[in-house]
């Protein structure tokens, strides 16, 4: 039997496939579902460590929503820097080192 990811897994994977993947925001709309579905299933209070990418993730749907462009452009930067911060703070840590 497969174990379903926690909320928090679904949310940097999906908000990692979104900042990868480089097309414009249509190309991403997929990608953006799967970050609204990530983002509900993590609920309105995300871990301290995670608020930043959740309310970057949040600004990239609304944006997709509303069509905005700009708008989607300047939230994927800010969820890309979000993520940058996350995965570095990880790579540091005095446990990952081996």
């Amino acid at each position: 039997m497969t174990r379903k990811p926690s909320p928090t897994a679904r949310l940097l994977t999906a908000a990692t496939a979104v900042v990868l993947f480089r097309g414009g925001m249509v190309i991403c709309t997929d990608l953006v579902g799967a970050l609204e579905r990530a983002l509900l299933a993590l609920g309105h209070d995300p871990p301290g460590e995670l608020a930043d990418i959740a309310a970057a993730a949040r600004d990239v749907v609304e944006a997709r929503l509303d069509a905005d462009v700009t708008l989607f452009d300047e939230g994927r930067d800010r969820l890309s820097r979000g993520l940058a911060v996350y995965w570095a703070g990880k790579a540091l840590d005095p446990a990952m080192r081996g």
